[in-house]
């Protein structure tokens, strides 16, 4: 016996409405990102904040204005110190490790095939580090961006307490309390991986460094800066930014080539039994493949800034899942 389906207005402007929606949030990404590189920053900024706002100064604590101010100002000072003496040693040896790839095939003597085909390959690769390279300055180097994501995490941190409350009235009052929870637990996983992951990039990066100067490595801050920044991908990063310091090693001598596989191996044994458990042990964690898969859908819809808050992003709709579900049981 045949059954009728029957289809509602309501579901049908209910079905309209998502697909808008998914429109509008695909057409304003680089608005969307904005804002969610601010929100990020401001949960990172809020232990700092607090910390400020425990301090006394003529027996009174400090404001949460001045608080923010001070935070935020000590953040600017910090990027403008690396953007001004770290940034450009950094570029400068990227340049010269760009030029020199061609010679650093030459002198591994790896075939002609294998030297016809780097050939073909260099211009593609060129053209994709130019445009990986316009589309990062566009996104981080931009005053205009730079400069709004501030002002909107400073405006957002000075009402942060008040805009959460008006946040959690948008829900039923029987959900509020529940609500709250579940955007307390949200605040403080992303912030320690956020603030985790920065240390752990930090470390390895000026690790990595300093096992590439004492073994005498061409480039070391440009391979150094390379760890630190894939090291935010796992599996794939660290094999990455090791592959390449190798080849470059092997360049030289066999022996420094031996050196740097050896050098990150133990960075990346040392990482995954002492760190990562020490600094990412309040974080829930997810698999690698579920990150290397959220990395790869943010960068495909949004670019660099989707890539930015793929695994934030992934860690909020888990743990709003893991809620719902557990309520529903």
């Amino acid at each position: 016996m045949d059954k009728q389906v029957v289809i509602s207005f309501k579901t049908i402007l209910l079905t309209f409405a998502v697909i808008l929606a998914g429109y509008v949030i695909y057409r304003l990404g680089s608005v969307i990102g904005i804002f969610a590189i601010a929100t990020l920053l401001v949960i990172v900024m809020e232990s700092v904040i607090n910390y400020f706002m425990r301090l006394t100064v003529f027996n009174k604590p400090l404001k949460r204005g001045v608080a923010v101010l001070v935070s935020y100002g000590l953040l600017l000072l910090v990027m403008i110190v690396i953007g001004t003496v770290g940034l450009p040693p950094v570029i400068a040896q990227f340049q010269k490790m760009i030029v020199g790839i061609s010679q650093i095939a030459q002198e591994l003597n790896l075939g002609d095939d294998f030297s016809l085909q780097l050939k073909d390959f260099l211009p593609e690769a060129a053209n994709v580090s130019s445009e990986l390279l316009s589309v990062t300055i566009s996104v981080f180097s931009n005053a205009t961006t730079i400069f709004s994501i501030f002002v909107i995490a400073i405006y957002m941190s000075l009402d942060w307490k008040n805009l959460k409350k008006r946040f959690f009235t948008l829900f039923p009052e029987r959900l509020e309390d529940e609500v709250e929870d579940t955007f307390l637990e949200v605040e403080r996983n992303v912030g320690q991986w956020l603030k985790g992951q920065l240390l752990l990039m930090l470390i390895v990066g000026v690790a990595s460094f300093i096992g590439l100067l004492l073994l005498d490595i061409r480039y070391p801050l440009a391979l150094a800066m390379v760890a630190g920044l894939l090291e935010i991908v796992p599996m794939i990063g660290p094999v990455i930014s090791a592959t390449v310091a190798a080849i470059i090693g092997f360049s030289d001598t066999p022996i420094k080539g031996v050196g740097v596989i050896a050098l990150f191996i133990i960075i990346q044994q040392l990482e995954n039994n002492f760190l990562v458990p020490k600094i990412m042990q309040k974080v829930s964690g997810f698999s690698p493949l579920i990150i290397l898969l959220a990395l790869l859908i943010g960068s495909e819809f949004f670019g660099v800034v989707g890539a930015i808050v793929a695994v934030p992003t992934t860690m909020i709709i888990s743990i709003i899942l893991k809620r719902v579900l557990g309520r529903s049981d």
